[in-house]
This record gives structure tokens, C-alpha cells and sequence, in this order.
């Protein structure tokens, strides 16, 4: 059983002194043999509140002679209390000896049936079977939350011995609240998360989406709510998508609608293929747009055909250039052939062709490349029609008719 020492409270010494010091009016000479002690006259000699020294106090059961604190014959002081070394269980032989389950005779722990004992420091007297400091063996001391049961160190239920990364000795944990070992062990939480109730759940304001414990404040993937995503080059802030400044999320992207063609001027606009966006404004680069419908094409040409729905169709002149109109390939009309003569010079003049050819028409060149040529250009009516040639001449007066050995248009 445990044995207790005598009273170490030295509270009853100091509050009387404080009482004779607060009683003492300072106005009042000390009788011969005593000193004043903050407004207290105290013989120092005798004392034991003021002993040699003002408030200096003698331990519990010490008297003060001759200005020493001294215990009674046979005890010695053990942190300000006079004990019997002895006999005092707590103090046996020594200060802070204590026998534990034991009593103390002569300065030696006696163990009571049923204990062992343990040498060292602290407590002598154990029983093995249930002391965590001493469990089973002298200073087999369990981990913090672990029982001694039979001379065992056990988890008491429910809590587990897990092996807590990286060191090697179990640790006993709840799995109820335990962030590593959430539920079973090993079972570790993600960022973010907590242990509550043997499972893992986000601390808010973040939220269990199926990607995880996610923050939906700043997530472009879970912006505001789960699987919310941020368009392409926004973020995410207070739970709100944000495209960068001068910028509209269109289709998933962050995109600028004064310059992408795709989204001109408005989220879904697009301009013609091969057309660009200025300042939120489609335009081709050459040519016009055609096409009724969205998204239409930049046509090569200079009008529509089809009631602007397509492009003018290409044409060979012959002579290595291209013109553009919304006639077929074998008509060879007078306006066509007037088109193939303008791609061949620019700059040069038209003339109808009577007497050499008929149903021709002839085209000079002059001096543009370098050259003062005449071309002749026969269509439909002709006998000649859809050929083409060109003869090194300055007028068409003196142009050759391209008869069938002459060259072929379109």
C-alpha cells in the first residue's frame, strides 16, 4: 500500500507572515533582539517564518534555533518538509525514494505481496502485471496511450498498434480520429483532410469531389462546386472562373474576340477559312468571302457565285495565268475571254478581232514585261474556240489567228 509523508506546505508560514506585515503600522521601533521584516519585528534567531533572514521559512516541522532551520532529531528536509528517512515511504533512504506499493523500514522499501522490485530512480515497489512503466519486466516501459495488462502492453479498445512511419516501435492510435491511420492502419488521409469518424473527409471549405479533397476556391478543375472546370488559360479565384484581362472564355478557352478568327467579335463567330479578325472584325487577307453559311471561305477571286454562297471558279487563260468567274470550264464566252486577256496584262488593251478571226478578241501587251506582244483569245462562234496564241507583234492588226496548232484556254 502507499504510504504518506507529513505536510509540505509552507502556505500557513508565509501567510502569516504576510499578516504581521501587513498589521505593522511602520511607525513602531523594534524591541531589542528582533528586526523589522517589511513592516514585521521577527527575532530571527527563533522565527521559523523569518529564520536568519527575513521570510526566510523553515520547512514543515523544522524549528528555528539560533537563526538555522533545524528538523526534529532523526529527519532530514525533503523539498520543505522535515521526513524520517527511514520510515516514510515516499522518502525512503533517500529524498524522492519512494517504495510504491511497498512500506519502508530502515531506510529500505519493503515490496508488499504480489509487487517486485525495480531498482533505479522513482518508484521501487511495482507490480509488473499492470505498471506502464515497469510491464513485466523492470523499465519495460509501454508507449503514451497503452495499457499494462498482464504483464502486456495493449492498445485498449479502440484504439490499434500501428507502426508509425519511420519508426519501428508500435504506435497506439485512434482510428476514429488518426489522419495515418484513419479506420485501419496505414490508412492515411490526403491533404486536406481530417480523421473523423474512422474516415477521411475534407475540413471546410474544401469539398470531396471524385478528384479528391480539393479546394474549390482556387481548383480551375473544381472551381465553385465539383468537376466545375475553368476554361483554358483562366483561374480560379473566390470559387469564380476568370479569363485574363482582355479575354472571353469561348468553347472551353480563354480567347481574345477582338483578334481569333474563330470567335470574332463574339463567342462562335468564325470568319471565313483563311480569313482573319481585326479588332472583333472578319476580313480576308485577298479576295472576298463567300459562303452563306457559317464558318464561309476567303475566295481567291473578286466576287461570289451562287448567290454568294460560293466562290468564283479558277480558270486557266492559256498563257500561264489565272482569271475567275462562276462559269463552267468549256463555255469560252466573250466576258471569259475578256477575263483571261486582263490576267494575262493588266495594263494592256482590248480589241475585237474581225476579219483574221472571228468571234475573237485580241490583246496587247506593250511594254509591261518587256516585251510589246498580241494575244488572241477565241470563244464561243468561233471556229477556233477555246484556243489561244500569242505572237511577238505590236498591234493586233498584225496578230496570228491561233488556229488549231495554236495553244488552249481553260
Amino acid at each position: 500500500m502507499h504510504r504518506s509523508s507529513q505536510p509540505r506546505s509552507c502556505l500557513a508560514a508565509v501567510a502569516l507572515a504576510l499578516s504581521l506585515a501587513a498589521c505593522h503600522d511602520g511607525g513602531t521601533k523594534c524591541p531589542a533582539g528582533q528586526t523589522d521584516c517589511r513592516g514585521a519585528c521577527v527575532d530571527l534567531q527563533t522565527s521559523p517564518i523569518s529564520c536568519g533572514a527575513c521570510l526566510r521559512v523553515c520547512a514543515t516541522g523544522a524549528t528555528c534555533v539560533q537563526g538555522n532551520c533545524t528538523c526534529p532529531a532523526g529527519q532530514s528536509e525533503c523539498n520543505g518538509t522535515c521526513v524520517d528517512l527511514q520510515t516514510d515511504a515516499l522518502h525512503c533512504g533517500a529524498c524522492d525514494v519512494a517504495c510504491g506499493l511497498g512500506t519502508c523500514s530502515g531506510g529500505a522499501c519493503a515490496c508488499d505481496a504480489g509487487t517486485s522490485t525495480c531498482d533505479g530512480p522513482g518508484i521501487r515497489c511495482v507490480d509488473l502485471l499492470t505498471d506502464t512503466a515497469n510491464c513485466g519486466t523492470c523499465r519495460t516501459s509501454c508507449i503514451s496511450s497503452e495499457t499494462c495488462e498482464g504483464g502486456a502492453c495493449l492498445c485498449p479498445a479502440p484504439r490499434l498498434a500501428c507502426p508509425p512511419p519511420p519508426a519501428t516501435a508500435n504506435a497506439c492510435v485512434d482510428p476514429q480520429t488518426d489522419a495515418r491511420n484513419c479506420g485501419a492502419c496505414g490508412t492515411v488521409c490526403a491533404s486536406g483532410e481530417t480523421c473523423k469518424d474512422a474516415s477521411c473527409q475534407c475540413v471546410a471549405p474544401r469539398l470531396t469531389c471524385p478528384a479528391g479533397c480539393v479546394d474549390p476556391r482556387t481548383d480551375p478543375s473544381n472551381c465553385g462546386s465539383c468537376d466545375t472546370h475553368c476554361a483554358t488559360g483562366a483561374t480560379c479565384s473566390s470559387g469564380t472562373c476568370a479569363c485574363p484581362t482582355g479575354q472571353t472564355a469561348c468553347g472551353g478557352a480563354c480567347v481574345n474576340t477582338k483578334t481569333d478568327a474563330a470567335n470574332c467579335g463574339t463567342c462562335g463567330k468564325a470568319c471565313p477559312t483563311g480569313g482573319t479578325c481585326s479588332n472583333g472584325v472578319c476580313g480576308c487577307p485577298a479576295g472576298v468571302a463567300c459562303g452563306a453559311t457559317v464558318p464561309g471561305i476567303c475566295c481567291a477571286g473578286n466576287g461570289c457565285c451562287d448567290s454568294g454562297s460560293t466562290c468564283q471558279t479558277a480558270h486557266s487563260n492559256g498563257l500561264g495565268q489565272n482569271y475567275f468567274d462562276c462559269g463552267s470550264l468549256d463555255q469560252h464566252t466573250v466576258d471569259q475571254a475578256r477575263l483571261a486577256a486582263a490576267a494575262w496584262a493588266p495594263t494592256g488593251q482590248t480589241t475585237e478581232v474581225g476579219l483574221q478571226c472571228a468571234n475573237c478578241l485580241c490583246r496587247t501587251n506593250g511594254p509591261a514585261i518587256g516585251a510589246t506582244q498580241a494575244a488572241i483569245w477565241c470563244y464561243s462562234g468561233s471556229t477556233m474556240t477555246g484556243l489561244v496564241l500569242v505572237s511577238n507583234v505590236s498591234a493586233c492588226v498584225a496578230a496570228t489567228c491561233p488556229f488549231t496548232s495554236g495553244s488552249a484556254w481553260h
